[in-house]
């Protein structure tokens, strides 16, 4: 075994837009890391306030890209094209590592592994802890080739952008992501491909801070946003998009309706056509349609636990039965928590110039 094995080259790519406020601890966590090998790559994608300063005041203690807003994916394409490790992660500047997170993943790291994932804990706009983890059950984080499980299930527990380490030579298959259609959530691409090109290797740590806020879509409050529920929506369906790409190509097919194999997918399209009917994306859903498909992959889905099973038995027809104002109650009890992480990965500040 040679030097790069035994001390891989890891790239921590930060993506930042406009987050000023946040990018100094994200870049102090890169740099804090007990792991020697590594470099610290920074894209600002087109901020309007002062994160540029921020940024220049570190130096050459890291690579720092400045370009035009472009969106999530352009600011990942960009930061990839500068790295140089075999293994790389993608840091959300509103979020952290501590200081062993790449230490760890390195240790996890065997030939084949595809994408390494661990624990983030919640925290506020000031850093302090919110006392929840993401994801809410960590046993349930699958290893190995899981990509047989992905199908039948609609998807796997995962972690946002910052919770994720994927090897080189699999982004190699993946990247340049398409721009236009990943202005947002660009990661989905990412975490929903790599697992069939290689093993998942889950690492049941908190080793990440996943910051919750008022730029981001997240629900852990009691608001319950109709547009938060819409972004939500359509990014899973953009995730399915991107998987059936991928399986075009690479010569196997994914289920028809492969979103909706997943509960929580369908628990947004009916919090969202039971919230605010007028604005649901999907024209052609309806409140009992939509119940009796959460019935369905509810117990199907092998991820599940029986007390989950019979909380979605008794969510599903509340939320869909029931006059709106009672319906919306019955929602928000059923998405707070939820079986997802709180906010999807990808935040919106990647989405606006």
């Amino acid at each position: 075994m040679n030097a790069a094995e035994l001390e891989p080259l890891v790239s921590v790519i930060i993506d930042n837009f406009n987050y000023a406020r946040f990018i100094r601890a994200a870049i102090d966590s890169a740099l804090a890391q007990t792991y020697a090998a590594i470099e610290v790559i920074v894209v600002d994608d087109g901020s309007t306030d002062n994160s540029r300063d921020v940024i220049s005041s570190y130096g050459s203690r890291v690579s720092a890209i400045f370009k035009s807003n472009g969106g999530h994916a352009s600011a990942f394409n960009a930061g990839f094209r500068a790295s140089r490790g075999s293994i790389v992660m993608f840091l959300d500047a509103d979020d952290a590592l501590m200081p062993t997170a790449v230490e760890e993943v390195v240790r996890a790291w065997h030939p084949g592994t595809a994408k390494a994932q661990f624990v983030l804990a919640h925290v506020d706009a000031n850093g302090q802890a919110l006392g929840a983890i993401v994801p809410y059950s960590p046993a349930q984080m699958l290893d190995g080739d899981i990509h047989a499980s992905i199908l039948e299930a609609g998807g796997y527990v995962g972690v946002p952008t910052s919770g994720n380490a994927f090897a080189r030579t699999v982004l190699d298959r993946i990247m340049p992501l398409p721009e236009p259609q990943w202005r947002q959530a660009a990661d989905t691409s990412l975490e929903i491909i790599a697992p069939f090109l290689g093993d998942v290797v889950s690492i049941r740590k908190t080793l990440g801070c996943y910051r919750v806020h008022e730029a981001n879509h997240g629900m852990l409050g009691d608001d319950l946003d109709p547009r938060k529920l819409r972004v939500k929506i359509i990014i899973d369906l953009q995730r399915e998009w991107a998987l059936s790409e991928f399986a075009r190509s690479s010569g196997f097919t994914i289920p028809r309706d492969w979103a909706a194999r997943e509960p929580a997918h369908l628990k947004y399209r009916l919090a969202s056509l039971r919230v605010d009917p007028a604005h649901h994306p999907l024209m052609d859903d309806r409140p009992t349609r939509l119940m009796l498909m959460g019935l369905k992959s509810t117990w199907r889905n092998a991820g599940y636990n029986l007390k989950s099973k019979v909380f979605h038995t008794i969510w599903f027809p509340l939320a869909a039965l029931l006059p709106q104002a009672a319906a919306v109650k019955i929602v928000r009890f059923g998405l707070l928590p939820g079986r997802r992480p709180a906010k999807n990965s990808g935040d919106l500040h990647q989405a606006t110039a």
